[in-house]
Protein backbone atom coordinates (compact mmCIF):
# COMPACT_ATOMS: atom_id res chain seq x y z
CA UNK A 1 0.00 0.00 0.00
CA UNK A 2 1.46 3.09 -0.75
CA UNK A 3 1.89 6.58 1.66
CA UNK A 4 -0.88 8.13 -0.17
CA UNK A 5 -3.61 5.48 -0.16
CA UNK A 6 -2.62 4.77 3.78
CA UNK A 7 -2.97 8.57 4.15
CA UNK A 8 -6.33 8.57 2.28
CA UNK A 9 -7.44 5.54 4.43
CA UNK A 10 -6.56 7.01 7.74
CA UNK A 11 -8.33 10.16 6.70
CA UNK A 12 -11.41 7.81 6.41
CA UNK A 13 -11.40 6.24 9.25
CA UNK A 14 -10.82 9.49 11.39
CA UNK A 15 -14.22 10.92 9.65
CA UNK A 16 -15.83 7.66 10.01
CA UNK A 17 -15.13 8.00 13.86
CA UNK A 18 -16.28 11.55 14.20
CA UNK A 19 -19.34 11.77 11.88
CA UNK A 20 -21.28 10.29 14.83
CA UNK A 21 -20.00 12.46 17.67
CA UNK A 22 -21.63 15.26 19.15
CA UNK A 23 -21.21 18.19 21.13
CA UNK A 24 -23.13 21.33 21.97
CA UNK A 25 -25.93 22.15 19.45
CA UNK A 26 -25.05 25.48 18.25
CA UNK A 27 -25.67 29.04 15.67
CA UNK A 28 -23.78 31.39 13.81
CA UNK A 29 -24.96 34.45 12.05
CA UNK A 30 -22.57 37.27 10.93
CA UNK A 31 -24.04 40.45 9.27
CA UNK A 32 -21.38 42.73 7.78
CA UNK A 33 -22.72 46.44 6.54
CA UNK A 34 -21.75 47.23 3.40
CA UNK A 35 -23.38 50.63 2.36
CA UNK A 36 -26.70 52.83 3.34
CA UNK A 37 -29.14 54.76 1.12
CA UNK A 38 -32.58 56.21 1.86
CA UNK A 39 -32.98 54.83 4.69
CA UNK A 40 -31.77 51.28 3.70
CA UNK A 41 -28.91 49.40 4.79
CA UNK A 42 -26.93 46.53 2.82
CA UNK A 43 -25.50 43.50 4.74
CA UNK A 44 -23.64 40.52 3.51
CA UNK A 45 -24.48 37.64 5.46
CA UNK A 46 -23.45 34.19 6.62
CA UNK A 47 -25.29 32.11 8.38
CA UNK A 48 -24.92 27.99 9.49
CA UNK A 49 -26.65 25.61 12.05
CA UNK A 50 -25.77 22.23 13.57
CA UNK A 51 -28.57 21.06 15.64
CA UNK A 52 -27.19 17.90 16.63
CA UNK A 53 -23.59 19.60 17.85
CA UNK A 54 -22.02 17.18 15.11
CA UNK A 55 -18.21 16.87 14.90
CA UNK A 56 -18.37 17.06 10.97
CA UNK A 57 -18.72 19.66 8.00
CA UNK A 58 -22.45 21.38 8.13
CA UNK A 59 -24.09 23.33 5.47
CA UNK A 60 -22.49 27.14 5.46
CA UNK A 61 -24.98 29.69 3.59
CA UNK A 62 -23.81 33.15 2.33
CA UNK A 63 -26.21 36.02 0.93
CA UNK A 64 -27.62 39.27 1.04
CA UNK A 65 -29.83 41.59 3.66
CA UNK A 66 -30.74 44.55 2.92
CA UNK A 67 -33.22 45.88 6.30
CA UNK A 68 -34.98 49.17 6.62
CA UNK A 69 -36.55 51.32 9.76
CA UNK A 70 -40.06 51.06 8.02
CA UNK A 71 -39.82 47.82 8.64
CA UNK A 72 -38.65 46.08 5.40
CA UNK A 73 -36.58 42.73 5.21
CA UNK A 74 -35.24 41.34 2.11
CA UNK A 75 -32.80 38.20 2.03
CA UNK A 76 -31.42 37.39 -1.25
CA UNK A 77 -28.86 34.02 -1.31
CA UNK A 78 -25.23 34.25 -2.57
CA UNK A 79 -23.86 30.79 -2.45
CA UNK A 80 -24.27 27.73 -0.26
CA UNK A 81 -21.20 25.30 0.99
CA UNK A 82 -23.16 21.87 1.25
CA UNK A 83 -23.01 19.14 3.75
CA UNK A 84 -21.31 16.17 2.12
CA UNK A 85 -23.45 13.51 1.44
CA UNK A 86 -23.25 10.70 4.26
CA UNK A 87 -21.36 8.27 4.57
CA UNK A 88 -18.59 10.92 3.86
CA UNK A 89 -15.50 10.54 1.85
CA UNK A 90 -11.72 11.86 2.63
CA UNK A 91 -12.10 13.35 -0.48
CA UNK A 92 -15.60 15.28 -0.25
CA UNK A 93 -14.76 16.56 3.40
CA UNK A 94 -11.39 17.93 2.22
CA UNK A 95 -13.63 19.31 -0.97
CA UNK A 96 -16.44 21.16 1.22
CA UNK A 97 -13.54 22.74 3.80
CA UNK A 98 -11.56 23.74 1.00
CA UNK A 99 -14.29 25.83 -0.67
CA UNK A 100 -15.61 27.24 2.79
CA UNK A 101 -12.22 28.69 3.03
CA UNK A 102 -12.71 30.22 -0.30
CA UNK A 103 -16.30 31.50 0.42
CA UNK A 104 -15.03 33.00 3.90
CA UNK A 105 -11.83 34.93 2.16
CA UNK A 106 -14.48 36.32 -0.49
CA UNK A 107 -17.10 37.01 2.84
CA UNK A 108 -13.85 38.79 4.28
CA UNK A 109 -12.97 40.81 1.38
CA UNK A 110 -13.63 44.29 0.64
CA UNK A 111 -16.77 44.43 -2.25
CA UNK A 112 -16.02 44.84 -5.78
CA UNK A 113 -18.05 47.08 -6.78
CA UNK A 114 -17.17 47.81 -10.39
CA UNK A 115 -17.49 44.04 -10.61
CA UNK A 116 -20.38 42.99 -8.12
CA UNK A 117 -21.13 38.96 -7.67
CA UNK A 118 -24.83 38.47 -9.78
CA UNK A 119 -26.42 37.95 -6.79
CA UNK A 120 -26.17 41.19 -5.80
CA UNK A 121 -26.54 43.10 -9.11
CA UNK A 122 -30.80 42.96 -8.49
CA UNK A 123 -30.73 44.20 -4.88
CA UNK A 124 -28.01 47.17 -6.18
CA UNK A 125 -30.46 48.17 -8.98
CA UNK A 126 -33.15 48.15 -6.70
CA UNK A 127 -32.12 50.41 -3.82
CA UNK A 128 -29.53 52.71 -5.95
CA UNK A 129 -26.53 51.58 -4.00
CA UNK A 130 -23.34 52.23 -4.83
CA UNK A 131 -19.56 52.97 -3.59
CA UNK A 132 -20.67 56.41 -2.39
CA UNK A 133 -22.80 54.90 -0.13
CA UNK A 134 -20.08 52.21 1.66
CA UNK A 135 -20.37 52.44 5.38
CA UNK A 136 -17.92 51.52 8.18
CA UNK A 137 -18.70 48.31 9.62
CA UNK A 138 -18.49 49.72 13.08
CA UNK A 139 -20.05 53.04 12.36
CA UNK A 140 -22.51 54.27 15.68
CA UNK A 141 -20.76 51.78 17.55
CA UNK A 142 -21.36 51.53 21.65
CA UNK A 143 -24.37 54.83 21.14
CA UNK A 144 -27.14 51.85 21.74
CA UNK A 145 -27.18 49.28 24.13
CA UNK A 146 -29.24 45.92 24.53
CA UNK A 147 -30.43 43.88 27.84
CA UNK A 148 -33.39 42.04 28.41
CA UNK A 149 -34.53 45.10 30.81
CA UNK A 150 -34.30 47.80 28.35
CA UNK A 151 -33.41 49.17 25.12
CA UNK A 152 -30.96 52.49 26.09
CA UNK A 153 -30.30 54.78 23.17
CA UNK A 154 -27.38 57.55 24.98
CA UNK A 155 -29.66 58.33 28.43
CA UNK A 156 -33.07 57.70 26.55
CA UNK A 157 -34.40 53.83 27.21
CA UNK A 158 -37.21 52.32 26.02
CA UNK A 159 -38.89 48.53 26.80
CA UNK A 160 -36.14 46.15 24.81
CA UNK A 161 -36.91 45.56 21.03
CA UNK A 162 -37.31 41.99 19.72
CA UNK A 163 -34.50 41.17 17.90
CA UNK A 164 -34.45 39.52 14.49
CA UNK A 165 -32.23 37.83 12.45
CA UNK A 166 -31.49 35.52 9.12
CA UNK A 167 -34.79 33.16 8.16
CA UNK A 168 -36.72 35.23 10.57
CA UNK A 169 -34.78 33.68 13.84
CA UNK A 170 -36.02 36.30 16.58
CA UNK A 171 -34.86 36.93 20.19
CA UNK A 172 -36.75 34.99 22.57
CA UNK A 173 -37.94 36.18 26.34
CA UNK A 174 -35.52 35.95 28.83
CA UNK A 175 -35.92 36.70 32.54
CA UNK A 176 -33.96 39.88 34.08
CA UNK A 177 -34.55 38.72 37.18
CA UNK A 178 -33.56 35.21 37.27
CA UNK A 179 -30.58 35.72 34.11
CA UNK A 180 -29.30 38.98 34.79
CA UNK A 181 -26.87 40.30 32.16
CA UNK A 182 -24.98 43.33 31.58
CA UNK A 183 -25.82 45.50 28.55
CA UNK A 184 -24.42 44.53 25.20
CA UNK A 185 -23.39 47.36 22.69
CA UNK A 186 -24.07 47.62 19.12
CA UNK A 187 -21.30 47.03 17.08
CA UNK A 188 -23.33 49.10 14.38
CA UNK A 189 -25.75 51.82 14.27
CA UNK A 190 -27.21 53.58 11.15
CA UNK A 191 -30.03 54.35 9.38
CA UNK A 192 -32.66 54.00 12.40
CA UNK A 193 -31.30 50.15 12.98
CA UNK A 194 -28.61 48.26 15.90
CA UNK A 195 -26.82 45.22 15.03
CA UNK A 196 -26.15 43.55 17.96
CA UNK A 197 -23.78 40.23 18.77
CA UNK A 198 -25.20 38.06 20.69
CA UNK A 199 -23.21 34.84 22.87
CA UNK A 200 -25.72 32.67 24.58
CA UNK A 201 -24.83 29.72 25.95
CA UNK A 202 -25.59 28.09 29.49
CA UNK A 203 -22.38 29.46 31.31
CA UNK A 204 -21.74 33.10 29.67
CA UNK A 205 -24.98 35.11 28.56
CA UNK A 206 -23.97 37.96 26.78
CA UNK A 207 -27.05 39.02 24.60
CA UNK A 208 -30.48 36.74 23.35
CA UNK A 209 -30.93 33.39 22.86
CA UNK A 210 -33.27 32.78 19.90
CA UNK A 211 -36.30 30.76 18.66
CA UNK A 212 -37.27 29.50 15.87
CA UNK A 213 -40.32 30.60 13.59
CA UNK A 214 -43.20 28.42 12.81
CA UNK A 215 -45.31 27.89 10.07
CA UNK A 216 -48.89 27.89 11.54
CA UNK A 217 -49.21 31.52 12.11
CA UNK A 218 -52.02 30.19 15.36
CA UNK A 219 -48.33 28.73 17.16
CA UNK A 220 -45.77 30.85 18.89
CA UNK A 221 -41.86 30.88 17.90
CA UNK A 222 -40.62 27.72 19.35
CA UNK A 223 -37.23 27.02 21.40
CA UNK A 224 -35.23 24.96 19.05
CA UNK A 225 -32.97 23.71 21.75
CA UNK A 226 -29.87 24.88 20.40
CA UNK A 227 -27.42 25.65 23.47
CA UNK A 228 -24.69 28.14 21.83
CA UNK A 229 -26.11 31.29 20.11
CA UNK A 230 -23.23 33.32 18.59
CA UNK A 231 -25.81 35.28 16.72
CA UNK A 232 -25.72 38.81 14.92
CA UNK A 233 -29.32 40.24 14.97
CA UNK A 234 -31.10 43.65 14.26
CA UNK A 235 -32.57 45.77 16.22
CA UNK A 236 -34.82 48.80 14.45
CA UNK A 237 -34.73 51.86 17.08
CA UNK A 238 -37.89 53.65 18.41
CA UNK A 239 -38.10 56.93 16.58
Amino acid sequence: MTRTMKLVLLLSLMVAGTAGATGPSSMEVKLTPLAAKKGAVLFRTRYTVNREGAHRFMTVEFGWLVVDAGGGWKEVPHRTVAEPPSPVSAEEDTRAWAELKRADAEFKAPLDWKAPPESLAGLLREYGFTKKDAVARNAGAGTVTWSPKELCQGKRCTTPCRQRTLHEWRSGDVDPVAEPQKPIQALFVHSGLAVFHNKYNEENNQGAFFTEPVKEKEEEDRNPGIEMHDVMAICVLPR
